[in-house]
């Protein structure tokens, strides 16, 4: 029996460092950050095409509000001018209030809907026009501050 260590000495080699990690695959960590920032940016995708699509919703209802104004005269038109400014304040409530029975209410219960949306504050003395105007054979309205109060409306709701 060769009780002689050397030889086995010889065969140790150095401690040597581990070889570079490899990039991939990711540790679980990284495939975590990866899956939070997809949602992130899907999040931020969504949000901003619905700011977009509003701020582009908003911007048709006002220029249909200005061409209300340009197509019909409130004093020659008064009729027509009421039923599409009505149409622009029914439009917007459609999008706005999506749960509710907006469609379905006429006259004074439609007033008083648009008056519940209002401020406190707003003016609201010529919102009646919208539901005695259509009957009477010449409404007498004040066309400047019904479109001030529909252009409100549409920056409010649109």
């Amino acid at each position: 029996m060769n009780t002689d260590p050397s030889p086995l000495l010889e065969q140790l080699q150095d401690i040597h460092a581990a070889g570079s990690p490899l990039w991939w695959p990711p540790a679980i960590g990284w495939w975590i950050v990866a899956l939070l920032l997809l949602f992130l940016v899907i999040v931020a995708t969504r949000f901003v095409h619905r700011k977009l699509a509003a701020r582009k919703r908003r911007r048709e209802w006002l220029q249909a509000l200005d061409s209300i104004g340009r197509e019909w005269d409130p004093q020659r038109d008064a009729h027509q001018h009421l039923a599409a400014l009505n149409r622009l304040f029914r439009a917007v409530a459609l999008k706005a209030f999506p749960g509710t029975t907006c469609a379905s209410l006429q006259g004074d219960e439609w007033v008083a809907f648009i008056r519940s949306a209002l401020p406190e504050n707003a003016d609201d003395s010529n919102l009646e026009v919208l539901a005695r105007g259509p009957y009477e054979p010449v409404p007498d309205f004040d066309a400047h501050s019904l479109n001030e109060q529909a252009r409100q409306w549409v920056h409010r709701y649109g």
